[in-house]
């Protein structure tokens, strides 16, 4: 029993320090988030709310900037997504899909500015409904706002 128990903490202490370490992963676990991808320069987690599917990548790419970042999104599109539309707000870069599977709508928005050099932020938010640009611009600041407090 006690090589299992220190087998137990001998793995999850290896997956703790496998995070990259500006992300604060209890903050995010705290929040209901599941951790999804877990490298040193691609870190993803995901959650499911009444609103929304909401999918965070925080990527770390040298030499970049957000809006081509936007733009590669935008590009590889799946093929059950149809881009809409891309819209410019004051805090990201957002592109609007309807999803022709399921129906629905996803934005993707990716923050303008940066807390960390070279890591960008990348939110999937994924909606039943169409939203207004009032209603997207609130949800944008909403997501942003908190998955920024996750960087150390």
């Amino acid at each position: 029993m006690k090589k299992i128990v220190l087998g137990l903490f001998l793995i999850f202490g290896a997956l703790s320090f496998a995070s990259p370490s500006f992300v604060d992963v209890d903050k995010i676990k705290q929040n209901s988030y599941e951790i999804y991808d877990d490298d040193d320069d691609f870190f993803t987690f995901v959650k499911s709310t009444d609103e929304a599917g909401i999918s965070v990548t925080f990527t770390i790419i040298e030499g970049g900037n957000s809006k081509e970042v936007s733009d590669i999104i935008k590009s590889s599109t799946p093929d059950n997504q149809q881009f809409l539309s891309s819209i410019n707000n004051k805090r990201a870069y957002i592109n609007k899909f309807a999803n022709n599977e399921n129906g629905g709508f996803t934005y993707n928005f990716v923050a303008k500015n940066t807390k960390i050099k070279d890591c960008y932020i990348s939110v999937l938010y994924a909606t039943d409904n169409e939203l207004s640009d009032t209603e997207l611009n609130n949800a944008v600041d909403k997501v942003l706002n908190e998955v920024e407090s996750y960087l150390k």
